[in-house]
């Protein structure tokens, strides 16, 4: 839901979260995984993938305003200058 809403600066502490959650999970020498856990980590690769679609989309999004407000700056300068 913080990726739909765009509230990039809270997924940041999200995934800091979710990293010491997998690195627990993993700390066993042989970790056994039930069918829910199982499920539930193909569940969290499913979502992260989901993440960096949106990621890329949105970093898609401001470089395209980026470059409208310098197209603009061009502009406003060109009319300026006459």
């Amino acid at each position: 839901m913080v990726v739909l809403e765009q509230q990039w600066e809270t997924l940041l502490d999200m995934q800091l979260k979710q990293d010491e959650m997998l690195k627990a999970l993993f700390s066993s020498n042989d970790p056994h995984f039930t069918v829910q856990e199982k499920d539930d980590l193909f569940e969290v690769q499913r979502l992260n993938q989901e993440i960096l679609t949106a990621a890329e989309l949105y970093k898609t999004e401001i470089a395209s305003k980026l470059r409208d407000m310098r197209q603009g700056k061009t502009k406003a300068g060109a009319y300026q200058s006459l």
